[in-house]
């Protein structure tokens, strides 16, 4: 990858071993690759269980393949003395370790901080573990379902009739993904200000990162002593039209009064129960009620424009299919369509700030894609190479599914 003085890829040159699996490690690291570096990752021959999750076919998952996009990948048993040599020579060669290992996992197969730090000094270690390393619950495992039970994240999200449920997607994973590859980016950016850094032992848990993204809901609920809270403003939610549903949001008292007007009801707005939010609030069935109605009467696109025309916030509630095909998703190329030889074409996100385009990267590579190749690069010779690979310390993908 050439650059050049218009490109932003401020971490071309930095090289990345990610060992993690699943979600929050892989997405850490691809917000890395998507600022130009260079992300080598790293499967036991069972591969990353990523890889079985989610719909898909030999491998390639509608889980792993986005948070591996543009990476290269190698095949090593660290349960073998020659496969933790061969990593070994790979982090010597690397700037940054990622993984997701239960607790202690990492000592125990020779890749501890300590062993990191003497291979490569100012080596930065990313790990990423469902409760954190230390402390009663360290030892238990972590999944999203779990942790958004544990953090309130699912209360939070309850039913009208009260009933926790969770976020329709794997939000912590992608949120502690986030977080983790803000805090690799510091390290990095401190790691290269220093040619003598010490290194960063950077340790995230899946239960941190939810935690600190409810910080809102957390306080409003600790505010309101655990009563769940009334919508922040009303009216404010989805309606049906004619032909499908939109959202609206008044936010302020001019909205409503606008609102009002378009749909015919200037009055409302003297109406006591509803002249401000908190008197909305109270009377928020009574309102929604009448919204409902008049909303039944002209297709979605009418008060849309409507709407929008006098500032109120509406939108349509769009479909993955609808969101492809919307004007202003098009016109900014948020979600360029990639090929990949397994899944076929598909709509890949852009990352916001990234200036690369998903479409000149290397797709999801296959368990193993590449391992002969990093193989060479890392300074194995011909024999060595196909000793590895003869004695199943390394495992080059042969195409098959896992």
């Amino acid at each position: 990858m050439n650059k050049t003085s218009n490109e932003f890829l401020p971490f071309q040159g930095v090289r990345v071993l990610d060992m993690s699996q699943g979600l929050a490690g892989p997405y850490a690291a691809e917000m890395l690759v998507m600022m130009g570096a260079s992300v080598i990752k790293v499967e036991p021959p069972q591969g990353d269980w990523g890889r079985v999750m989610g719909v898909g076919l030999n491998g390639q998952t509608s889980l792993s393949a986005p948070v591996n996009w543009g990476k290269r990948a190698i095949c090593v048993d660290a349960r073998q003395e020659a496969g933790r040599k061969v990593l070994h020579r790979f982090v010597e060669q690397s700037d940054v370790v990622l993984e997701s290992f239960r607790p202690g996992i990492l000592d125990k197969i020779g890749l501890g901080f300590d062993v990191l730090q003497k291979l490569r000094p100012g080596i930065v270690l990313g790990s990423i573990s469902g409760f954190g390393s230390a402390g009663p619950n360290a030892s238990r495992p972590g999944s999203d379902s779990i942790l958004q039970a544990a953090t309130g994240m699912a209360s939070m999200n309850q039913d009208a009739d009260g009933k926790p449920r969770r976020v329709g997607m794997l939000a912590v994973d992608m949120i502690a993904g986030l977080y983790a590859g803000f805090a690799l980016a510091a390290a990095i950016s401190e790691q290269r200000q220093s040619a003598s850094s010490p290194g960063r032992h950077l340790e995230l848990s899946l239960l941190g990162a939810a935690s600190a993204f409810q910080a809102t809901p957390m306080l409003e609920s600790f505010l309101q002593n655990g009563v769940r809270n009334r919508p922040v403003t009303v009216p404010s939610g989805n309606f049906a039209t004619l032909d499908g549903e939109i959202a609206v949001v008044c936010l302020r008292n001019e909205m409503f009064r606008s609102l009002a007007e378009v749909l015919g009801h200037p009055e409302w707005a003297e109406d006591p129960r509803f002249a401000d939010n908190a008197a909305r609030q109270d009377n928020a069935e009574a309102i929604n009620s009448l919204l409902e109605k008049i909303f039944l009467t002209q297709p979605r696109d009418h008060w849309i424009e409507k709407l929008n025309e006098t500032g109120v916030l509406c939108g349509p509630m769009n479909s993955y299919q609808d969101l492809i095909e919307d004007p202003q998703v098009q016109y900014l190329g948020l979600l360029p369509m990639v090929n990949h030889e397994v899944l076929g074409s598909f709509p890949m996100p852009r990352m916001p700030g990234s200036q690369i385009d998903p479409r000149t990267l290397c797709a999801a590579p296959a368990l193993g894609g590449q391992t002969r190749e990093l193989l060479i690069e890392a300074g194995f010779d011909a024999a060595e190479i196909n000793e590895l690979l003869r004695n199943n310390v390394c495992i080059q993908s042969s195409g098959q599914s896992i």
